[in-house]
C-alpha cells in the first residue's frame, strides 16, 4: 500500500511551478526538477561545501537547493559552472533538444570515472520517436508531487545506505556532458555554457572517457512523468571504481 505525503502549496511553489498543465509549464517543471535532484545528489555526496546550498522544506523532507556561496571567488566559479549548466540545460529542455545529461565525477589522477548520474529526457512530441515511452494521461499536480517526493526519498536512501563517502573532493573533477535529440536539434546547436568537447583544451581526457567500454553497476533513482515530458535519473559506476557498499 502506498502512502500519500501532504505537500503544502507554499512549499511546493518555492521549488516548482504551481501549474504543470501546458507544455511550457511542464518544461519549466522538468528544468526545476533537474536542478532540485542535482542539488540533492551533490549535497548528499558532499561534492560542494554546505555554503553552496540553501534548505527548502517539502512535506517531511528538507531539500538542499543550489545557492550562491558567500565567498566572491567561489561565487564566480560556481556562477561559471553550475549555474551556467542549469541555464544551458533549461534552454535545451525548452526546445526539446536535450536527450541525455550526464553528471560525472572524474578522478584528477587518471581521468577514470568514479560515478555517473544520467538524466534521460523524453518528450510527448510528434517530431520525436518515443514509441516505448508513456506519459501521464492527466495533469494532476498531486500525482506529480508524490512522484517527486518518492524520488527524493529514494535518492537520500540510496546515497545513505549504499554509497561509500567521497573522502577528498579535491581529488576529483565534476562536470556535465549533454547529448541531443539529433532529429530535431540544429547541427551546430550548443546552449549557454556548453561547447563541443572536441573543440576545447580541457584538463579532462574526454577521448579516453568516451571510448572506454564501461562495465557498470546501475540503479534507477527517479522516474517522473507529466503529460508532456518524462525524466529518468540513473546512477552508474564502473565496476572497477565502485563506490557501492558491499
Amino acid at each position: 500500500m502506498s502512502l500519500t505525503t501532504y505537500i503544502d502549496s507554499r512549499e511546493w511553489n518555492k521549488l516548482f511551478p504551481s501549474d504543470i498543465n501546458t507544455e511550457s509549464d511542464s518544461a519549466l517543471f522538468i528544468h526545476r526538477l533537474f536542478t532540485v535532484t542535482l542539488s540533492a545528489l551533490t549535497a548528499k555526496r558532499h561534492i560542494f561545501s554546505n555554503d553552496h546550498f540553501s534548505s527548502k522544506k517539502l512535506g517531511s523532507l528538507h531539500v538542499p537547493l543550489f545557492t550562491r556561496p558567500t565567498s566572491p571567488t567561489e561565487q564566480k566559479r560556481f556562477n561559471s559552472t553550475v549555474f551556467t549548466w542549469i541555464q544551458g540545460v533549461s534552454q535545451a529542455i525548452y526546445h526539446g533538444y536535450l536527450k541525455l545529461a550526464t553528471f560525472l565525477v572524474v578522478s584528477k589522477l587518471d581521468d577514470s570515472v568514479l560515478e555517473m548520474y544520467e538524466y534521460y529526457l523524453a518528450y510527448n512530441n510528434a517530431g520525436l520517436k518515443n514509441h516505448n515511452e508513456s506519459f501521464l494521461s492527466t495533469t494532476s499536480t498531486d500525482d506529480i508531487q508524490q512522484q517527486v517526493v518518492k524520488s527524493l526519498e529514494q535518492i537520500n536512501q540510496f546515497v545513505d545506505e549504499r554509497l561509500e563517502p567521497i573522502i577528498n573532493r579535491a581529488d576529483y573533477r565534476f562536470c556535465l556532458k549533454i547529448q541531443y535529440n539529433s532529429p530535431v536539434t540544429p547541427e551546430n546547436y550548443q546552449p549557454t555554457g556548453f561547447v563541443d568537447s572536441r573543440e576545447i583544451n580541457s584538463p579532462i581526457n574526454w577521448k579516453q572517457i568516451l571510448t572506454t567500454k564501461i562495465i557498470s553497476s546501475r540503479r534507477i533513482l527517479a522516474q517522473i512523468k507529466t503529460t508532456h515530458h518524462k525524466m529518468l535519473l540513473v546512477y552508474r559506476t564502473p565496476s572497477m571504481n565502485s563506490t557501492i557498499r558491499k
